[in-house]
């Protein structure tokens, strides 16, 4: 999709983790992980297919076998992982949990502008315009939040849809809007007042693709 332009921002984060006293950062080259001929790959069944993994094949399985090898590679007692990537974050520590490794997996919650937008190295491709309209990715998020939270919707595939809608009205190209389950992704069960849920978005804006989420 867009790996060869994501922006690689290697530097700035050095920097950063200067300020707070780093003693070894690990930054293997490409051949180093994707050495030739690589014939093991890891599949999360299940995980790797749907949301984000529907519109990119192949991604998370990717994302499984390079994780995994820096795992091995490493050997860390605790890894973290950004919530924003929530799909990401349950297939890594479902991977870790089925492969019994020693590893805890703690998720961090979302970093946001002051007006909700999750912070992602994508937002630089944004025009003004398109950063003014991406907000409502997050205010879409805790509108439905609300609902969830508020009254039962009694068909979530209902109101998925409705915010399907408003956001191509809105100027979005969205490919999914997803009211799960928080733990495992699943379609939540009909009565969910005894689930986690947890509420994804994907979407293109111009040329940008943003993701986000929210639990409920």
């Amino acid at each position: 999709e867009d790996y060869t332009r994501y922006p690689r921002t290697q530097q700035q984060d050095l920097k950063r983790l200067m300020e707070y006293d780093v003693d070894l950062v690990f930054i293997p080259e490409v051949t180093e992980m994707y050495a030739a001929p690589n014939l093991t790959i890891v599949n999360v069944n299940n995980l790797s297919g749907q949301l984000c993994g529907e519109f990119r094949p192949g991604h998370f399985s990717g994302v499984a076998t390079v994780v995994c090898k820096l795992l091995n590679i490493v050997q860390p007692d605790v890894a973290v992982f950004g919530e924003k990537d929530y799909q990401q974050l349950v297939l890594i520590q479902t991977m870790v949990s089925d492969l019994k490794m020693a590893i805890n997996i703690v998720g961090v919650p979302t970093v946001r502008a002051e007006d909700g937008l999750a912070l992602s190295s994508r937002n630089q491709y944004l025009t003004a315009q398109q950063r003014s309209l991406a907000v409502m990715l997050y205010k879409t998020l805790c509108r439905v939040r609300e609902q969830l939270e508020t009254s039962h919707p009694g068909d979530f595939r209902k109101l998925e849809d409705q915010q399907m809608e408003n956001l191509k009205q809105a100027g979005f190209s969205p490919e999914y809007f997803a009211i799960r389950n928080a733990d495992n992704l699943t379609q939540p069960l009909t009565d969910a007042s005894n689930q986690r849920l947890v509420i994804l978005v994907a979407a293109w804006l111009g040329q940008t693709r943003l993701i986000d989420n929210m639990l409920v």
